[in-house]
């Protein structure tokens, strides 16, 4: 190990690491008990993943029932003539006879608008509970899985899961993860409180001028009301919004600032013939922009942007379809690179023959987030595979290149580029870009959720109760009634995720630390100079260092070892930042 180096050392400390985590230091009787216990899990892991990717429960509403929902929602949509015959005055055809019915299932591209828009509780709620509850075999899984691996974990010489797993992360302990959650939850509990009030406020008003009783704030309502608050306290209406991003545009515009930022070229494939496993994906050839001689080839993109029923990816996800590395054929020979290969994939709602397909924000980020894996992957330069793009580095930095990504777009310059009306084409108006970025800067309002599932997530993973109950510590955590666990819809509990559910705060806040130190400092914060930067400290060299001495580079603190959590200090307390926007 000391004649070792740089990459190579990564290489050998990142497999050691492995190997111990595979049994490499058991004994044949511990060896063969691993690997039966790891079949045992996967099987679940699998089963539980493929419940959530599969299963998809259709529901019938009336057109009454889905009040609230553009008339676009409708189009093209099945129907079903209910036997049950109306009034005139529940009709939606006007007349007595059989109720047509929608048929609207729980998928993203379904369920989304539905929660947000939906002015029917009642139908929200039935929304809610057929989303949460339609794998209910999942939870017994995950039940299991966790026991499990707690076996595994004490045969390896660890006392909890999380030990484990965590020894090979930015964080490297349970202890620091607990510590950085607990700090993450007070300082955004003030606004987070504030914007939990405001909600159950516009609720109580809706029962007062509907002369309805109030029962209390569900979870079916959050979405719905989420999207009513960012309406009428910060002037910021998602179906007006959504007029400023057609599809094709936005995916244009932000893939011209990509190339633009990363000094990359991109050509479009498919019309070469290119071999693509549906119809609607696009390959793309990705090229350094200065390339003059051919040679600067970088690699391949895939873009499978449209929804489709049998594709599995929920709001997103990227895929390495090949690694890039370096080989030799014969000692002494030059090396040959082995250029990479990304997918991403998202379901976007696809244009139709006279139709344009309007995006929301969220819809907007997430793509964005999807291209920021991407680029990393492809922008890698290891020697080796196993360091190469989002696999290579520590998993708690995975999510901090795409996060980045993400805040740099709710920036109104950034914004500014990609917003122009579908029909006119005119900008966006600057008051509406700027509330639209404010709100979506509201950091604490926005953590709810994270905080929970990462709270839930450590306190299945760092257990050493092995009777420990899944369920009914859910309901502790979370608050939420016996039968909905929206635990059984994260896949992130089962896969290579589980325990490490806090690397998305985690990378977020090291993503504001770049985004605010570096980016903003910029005349042009998506220009050459920084986007150069970028690429060649930290996604160019994924896993071919430490992920601490990345940022270091990046930072510009190069004369000092960052100290021990200062990466994590000060950028979150927002709480008087994000109450401004919550309470005007």
């Amino acid at each position: 190990m000391n004649a070792l180096s740089g990459e190579d050392r990564q290489l050998v400390e990142k497999l050691a690491i492995r190997f111990a985590k595979y049994g490499s230091g058991l004994n044949n009787a511990q060896h063969a008990e691993l690997v039966s216990l790891g079949a045992q899990i996967n099987a679940r892991v699998e089963k539980f993943c493929h419940n959530i990717r599969s299963t998809t429960v259709e529901m019938m509403f009336s057109q009454s029932e889905l009040d609230g929902l553009p008339d676009s929602f409708f189009k093209n949509r099945k129907t079903i003539k209910s036997a049950t015959t109306t009034t005139s005055n529940n009709s939606s055809s006007g007349l007595d006879g059989p109720l047509l019915k929608y048929v609207v299932t729980t998928s993203i591209i379904d369920y989304t608008p539905v929660m947000k828009l939906a002015t029917n509780e009642e139908t929200r709620r039935k929304m809610y509970t057929a989303y949460v509850g339609r794998c209910p075999e999942n939870m017994q899984l995950l039940q299991e899985t966790v026991r499990l691996r707690l076996k595994a974990s004490r045969i390896l010489g660890f006392s909890n899961y999380s030990e484990l797993v965590l020894q090979d992360t930015m964080a490297r302990s349970p202890d620091t993860v607990a510590a950085f959650l607990t700090k993450m939850e007070h300082r955004t509990s003030g606004v987070a409180q504030i914007n939990s009030d405001g909600l159950v406020a516009l609720k109580m008003q809706d029962m007062e001028a509907s002369n309805k009783p109030f029962h209390g704030f569900h979870e079916w309502d959050r979405t719905y009301y989420t999207n009513k608050m960012m309406q009428t306290k910060h002037g910021v209406d998602s179906e007006v919004v959504r007029k400023y991003l057609p599809l094709q545009q936005v995916v244009d515009r932000i893939l011209d600032i990509y190339e633009t930022m990363l000094g990359l070229r991109l050509v479009c494939s498919k019309k070469k013939g290119g071999s693509v496993w549906h119809p609607d994906v696009e390959l793309y050839e990705v090229w350094e922009a200065d390339d003059e001689l051919g040679l600067g080839f970088v690699g391949h993109l895939y873009l499978d942007l449209y929804f489709r029923d049998d594709k599995p990816t929920g709001s997103g996800s990227t895929f390495h379809i090949r690694p890039g590395f370096e080989s030799k054929d014969a000692v002494g020979q030059p090396s040959k690179r082995s250029y990479p290969a990304a997918a991403v994939l998202v379901d976007l709602p696809k244009p139709g023959a006279d139709t344009v397909a309007l995006l929301s924000f969220s819809q907007v980020k997430a793509l964005v987030h999807e291209l920021g894996h991407a680029f990393h992957i492809l922008c890698s330069k290891a020697k080796w595979s196993l360091l190469q793009g989002t696999g290579g580095v520590e998993q708690d930095f995975v999510e901090v290149p795409s996060l980045m990504m993400e805040h740099l777009f709710m920036q109104p310059a950034v914004l500014r580029q990609l917003a122009s009306h579908y029909k006119t084409g005119a900008p966006m108006p600057e008051d509406l870009l700027h509330r639209v970025c404010a709100y979506e800067q509201q950091d604490g309002a926005n953590y709810r959720e994270l905080l929970l599932t990462a709270r839930y997530d450590m306190a299945i993973h760092s257990t050493t109760n092995d009777q420990i109950d899944c369920c009914k510590l859910y309901e502790q955590i979370t608050g939420r009634p016996s039968g909905l666990y929206d635990a059984s819809i994260i896949d992130h509990l089962m896969d290579s995720y589980s325990s490490m559910y806090y690397s998305y705060l985690w990378s977020s806040v090291i993503a504001l630390k770049m985004l605010r130190t570096r980016f903003l400092a910029e005349a042009d914060c998506v220009g050459v100079k920084i986007g150069a930067e970028f690429r060649k400290e930290i996604l160019q060299q994924s896993g071919t260092r430490r992920a601490q001495e990345s940022l270091e580079r990046f930072l510009k603190n190069t004369n000092r070892e960052l100290k021990k959590g200062e990466l994590m200090r000060d950028n979150y307390s927002c709480d008087d930042r994000a109450k401004k926007h919550v309470e005007q």
